[in-house]
């Protein structure tokens, strides 16, 4: 008797107390899914060209169709295109459901991608674990735009890409926070991912890589550039094709770690690199070796230790001495092991010409089936 009084005196709260306040009806949303950003048609009229790629509602009895479209609109700032994209919709945008932000080359080379990721950082509404890409050649609405063949939308197709991205040594992947946290940390300088459109393929190709310095867009990087400098910065896994004369060995590195080590002789700061990597020989070419020797296996070991060598020397020097900015990381080293050293130091000044060096360790642990 006691349990049901208790019952009724709580029936009239229950009534009163309200749902969910904030839910909005999924038929009354337009959900946005990627957001490209370019330089206007008209820069004496506004100061962005801002692309949303919206979901598209379809019924499951329709057959295969687009499952989104674009809009664009010229505007001072992200606000101010959302509300003018509202003004041509039917439905509330929504931005909890945004999964890729693309940058057009133009637009990415003019503004500090601080200003131009403002509004972003200041939305509540926004999931932060976001895909961020820099376009080469083309425009942030070419990317949003384009039929992928394998996904419904090109924005599914980035966050796809990215789930695989530790089994390719020829990208770069950076979400959006990690991006902005890498440029905050080293005063605009990152090393971010780069979209490419295969033109008439309906294709998004991801290898190579965007720089940044001063938060702004300076540089490109192609594949084979990016393997290099994924020595330093990336845990993936990476295709290695070493050759000698006649010969071409392919060594496929199932595991692979890289340490900085800070040294400072006299007041100069210098810093060793140490690779150390295990794989497994998977292709031969010219010569068939015998593995089951161990000479042999010593002398691959050092062949495929001076390929990777030589690749880590190259992104060294061009970091260095071509962009003369540190996206590989060093600092950070710097920072973490020399704190007090790393504080008197100018490092963009420092960073150009300080010593480097490199050491590479190879084991061959597999040789595949082939005997």
């Amino acid at each position: 008797m006691r349990n049901k009084l208790r019952l009724l005196c709580l029936l009239p709260l229950l009534i009163l107390t309200p749902g969910c306040w904030d839910l909005h009806d999924v038929n009354s949303t337009a959900f946005v899914l990627g957001i490209g950003i370019d330089l206007p048609s008209n820069s004496s009229s506004a100061k962005y060209k801002v692309t949303f790629q919206l979901a598209k509602p379809i019924s499951a009895h329709e057959g295969p169709t687009t499952q989104s479209f674009v809009i664009s609109k010229d505007a001072d700032s992200i606000l101010q295109a959302i509300q003018q994209a509202q003004a041509s919709l039917s439905r509330r945008i929504s931005l909890s459901h945004l999964r890729a932000v693309a940058i057009g080359e133009d637009i990415a080379r003019r503004e500090s991608f601080q200003d131009l990721i403002n509004y972003l950082l200041r939305e509540p509404d926004l999931a932060m674990q976001l895909r961020l890409v820099f376009v080469q050649n083309a425009q942030a609405r070419d990317l949003l735009s384009l039929n992928e063949k394998f996904e419904d939308r090109p924005s599914a197709a980035l966050v796809n890409i990215g789930c695989f991205s530790e089994q390719i040594s020829i990208i770069r992947t950076r979400d959006f926070l990690d991006f902005l946290s890498d440029l905050k940390g080293s005063n605009g300088t990152a090393y971010g991912s780069r979209a490419l459109l295969q033109t008439g393929e309906n294709l998004i190709l991801r290898d190579g890589a965007a720089v940044f310095k001063d938060s702004k867009l300076v540089a490109w990087l192609n594949g084979e550039e990016v393997q290099a400098a994924n020595w330093l910065v990336e845990k993936n896994q990476a295709i290695v094709v070493a050759k000698t004369e006649e010969n071409t060995y392919t060594y496929e590195v199932r595991k692979k770690d890289t340490t900085f080590k800070p040294i400072i002789n006299g007041g100069n700061p210098s810093i060793l690199v140490k690779v150390t990597s295990e794989g497994m020989v998977m292709e031969e070419y010219g010569e068939y070796l015998d593995l089951s020797d161990p000479e042999t296996i010593k002398e691959l070991e050092l062949l495929f230790a001076e390929t990777i060598a030589q690749q880590v020397k190259t992104a060294i020097q061009k970091s260095q001495k071509e962009l003369k900015a540190d996206y590989l990381g060093f600092h950070k080293a710097f920072r973490r092991h020399e704190p007090e050293a790393f504080k008197s130091l100018n490092w963009n000044e420092v960073y150009p010409t300080m010593p480097i060096e490199v050491e590479v360790e190879c084991k061959l642990k597999a040789y595949g089936l082939r005997k």
